[in-house]
C-alpha cells in the first residue's frame, strides 16, 4: 500500500537539473550588455547542461516509482534518507553556489571595469566641459571687447559725420566767398585791361606821332640836303641824317620786338641760308642779344637792297647800262669829270623820282618788308602788325632818300658795314667805329667785335669830286664789342 507524502514536509528535490536549469534561466543578477557577447558561450553551455539534467531527473523518479511499485512494501521514508540522493543534492547545490559565485565575481569585475571606464569618461567630459567653459568665457570676452570697439567706432563715426557736416558747411561758405572774390577780381581785371588798352592806344598814338615826327625830320633834312647836282651837301648833314636813321631803326626794334621771344632753331632751311649769308654769327647773337640781332638784320638788308644799289628806283637792267657807261667814260677822262657826269645824270633822275620811279621804289620797299616779316615769323612768336609795317616802310623810304642824295654828290660816298665771320676776329677801330655799349673807347682798342648794328659812311674826295685820295669818316659804324 502506498502512503502519500506529507504535504507539510519538505519535498525532496527531484534532481539538480531543474535547479540548475532554473538558475540558468533566471540568474540572480542580470548580465550587463557589455559581457553579453563574452558570456554567450558560457550561457549556451549552461543551458545545454540544464536541459540534460531534467531528463535524468525525470528518469530517476520513474525508476524509483517502478521500484516502489515493484516492491510495494518499501518505506516511503527511504527516498529522503538515501545518502546518494543527499550527496547528489548537495553536489548540485554546491555547483549552483559555485556558478552564482562565478557570476557574481564576473559581474563585480565588469562593474569595476565599468566604474573605471565611467570615471575615465567622466574625467574626459569634465575636462571638455572645463575647456568649453573656458572657450565660452574667452569668446564672451572677445564679444564684449568687439562690442566695445564697435560702440567706440560707431561713436567716432557719428562724431566724424558731424565734423564732415560742419566742414561741408565751411567749404560751401568758402566756395561762396571764392565766387564773390572771383567776380570782384574779374571786375578789377576788366578795369585793368581797359586801362591797359587805353594806355596802349595812347602809346600807339604817341609812337605814331613820334615816328611821324621822326620821318618828317628826315624829310626836312633831305629837302635841305640839296636840290640837284649843282648844290653839294656838307658831311655834317650826312652824318646827322645817318644818325637819325640809326636812332629811328633802334627805336622801331625796341618798340615792336622788346617782348618777342626769338629762337633761331625754329628757322626753316631757306631762312637759315639767308641768315647765314646776312649774319654768319646769327645763332649765338639771337640767343643772347635779340635787339642787336634784329638791328643788324634790318641794317644788312638796307645796305644790300638800298645803299649798294646804283640808284634806287632804276631797274636792274638800266642800272647796269648806266654803270657800263660810267666805266666806259672813265677811260676817256679824269675821275673828276666822271664824278661830275654821274652827279649830273643821277640828279636828273632824282628830280622826278617820286613820279617816274615810284613803281620800282614801292616794289623794293615791299620786298624788304616781306623779307623782314618772313624771317621774324620763322624764328619768333611775333604777330603781324600793320602799325609796325607802316613804321618800317617810313624808315625804308628815308633810307632810299638818303641813298639817292649820297649818289648825286660829286664826292664818292661808300656805306660800310663789315661782316663778322665766325672763324675770323674783327677788332674794334675807334677811327671808324663807335661802341653802343657805352664803354670808354680807350679801353676798346684790343677788343673783338660781337656784332655790327648799323653801317657807317666813308667819303672819298672833296665836294668837287677831286682829290680822290682823301678819306673822311662821315658817320661811324655802330658796333657792340665782346665782353673783356
Amino acid at each position: 500500500m502506498m502512503i502519500p507524502p506529507d504535504p507539510k514536509k519538505p519535498q525532496p528535490h527531484r534532481g539538480t537539473g531543474s535547479t540548475t536549469s532554473s538558475a540558468s534561466k533566471h540568474p540572480i543578477i542580470a548580465t550587463p550588455p557589455r559581457v553579453a557577447l563574452r558570456a554567450k558561450h558560457e550561457t549556451s553551455t549552461s543551458n545545454e547542461a540544464a536541459s540534460t539534467k531534467p531528463s535524468q531527473s525525470k528518469s530517476k523518479p520513474t525508476k524509483s516509482n517502478t521500484n516502489t511499485a515493484i516492491s510495494g512494501t518499501r518505506d516511503p521514508e527511504d527516498g529522503e534518507d538515501d545518502p546518494a540522493a543527499k550527496a547528489k543534492e548537495a553536489q548540485d547545490e554546491a555547483e549552483d553556489a559555485k556558478d552564482a559565485k562565478a557570476q557574481i565575481t564576473a559581474l563585480q569585475n565588469e562593474l569595476s571595469i565599468m566604474e573605471s571606464e565611467f570615471s575615465h569618461e567622466l574625467g574626459t567630459l569634465s575636462q571638455k566641459l572645463t575647456n568649453a567653459h573656458e572657450s565660452t568665457q574667452f569668446w564672451a570676452s572677445k564679444h564684449s571687447l568687439l562690442n566695445q570697439n564697435f560702440l567706440k567706432s560707431d561713436t567716432e563715426v557719428r562724431v566724424l559725420r558731424g565734423d564732415i557736416e560742419v566742414s561741408n558747411g565751411k567749404v560751401e561758405g568758402l566756395v561762396a566767398d571764392r565766387e564773390r572774390w572771383r567776380a570782384a577780381c574779374e571786375g578789377v581785371l576788366g578795369e585793368r585791361d581797359g586801362l591797359l588798352r587805353e594806355k596802349r592806344e595812347k602809346e600807339e598814338v604817341l609812337r605814331g606821332e613820334g615816328e611821324g615826327e621822326h620821318v618828317r625830320g628826315l624829310k626836312s633834312w633831305v629837302s635841305r640836303g640839296g636840290r640837284g647836282g649843282d648844290e653839294q651837301v656838307s658831311d655834317e648833314v650826312f652824318g646827322e641824317g645817318m644818325g637819325r636813321l640809326g636812332n629811328g631803326l633802334q627805336n622801331w626794334v625796341i618798340v615792336h620786338f622788346r617782348r618777342v621771344r626769338v629762337d633761331a632753331e625754329k628757322a626753316n632751311d631757306e631762312t637759315r641760308e639767308l641768315l647765314l649769308r646776312l649774319i654768319p654769327t646769327y645763332e649765338s647773337l639771337a640767343a643772347t642779344s635779340k635787339i642787336h640781332f634784329i638791328q643788324s638784320l634790318v641794317s644788312r638788308l638796307l645796305v644790300e637792297s638800298i645803299f649798294r644799289a646804283y640808284f634806287v628806283g632804276v631797274s636792274k637792267e638800266q642800272a647796269e647800262e648806266l654803270h657800263k657807261v660810267e666805266k666806259y667814260l672813265s677811260d676817256f677822262g679824269p675821275v673828276e669829270s666822271i664824278n661830275t657826269w654821274r652827279s649830273t645824270t643821277l640828279a636828273i633822275l632824282r628830280k622826278d623820282a617820286c613820279q617816274k620811279l615810284q613803281t620800282e621804289t614801292t616794289a623794293i620797299v615791299e620786298s624788304i618788308v616781306h623779307q623782314i616779316n618772313s624771317i621774324m615769323t620763322s624764328i619768333s612768336d611775333v604777330q603781324a602788325s600793320e602799325t609796325r609795317d607802316q613804321a618800317l616802310r617810313a624808315l625804308i623810304n628815308s633810307s632810299i632818300e638818303l641813298s639817292r642824295l649820297l649818289r648825286v654828290q660829286k664826292a664818292v660816298f661808300t656805306i660800310t658795314m663789315p661782316s663778322l665771320e665766325g672763324h675770323q676776329r674783327t677788332m674794334f677801330d675807334k677811327e671808324s667805329m663807335e661802341d653802343i655799349g657805352g664803354e670808354d673807347e680807350d679801353t676798346l682798342s684790343d677788343r673783338e667785335l660781337r656784332c655790327v648794328t648799323f653801317p657807317g659812311i666813308v667819303k672819298a674826295g672833296d665836294e668837287n669830286g677831286e682829290r680822290g685820295y682823301l678819306r673822311n669818316v662821315v658817320a661811324k659804324i655802330r658796333v657792340l664789342c665782346a665782353p673783356d
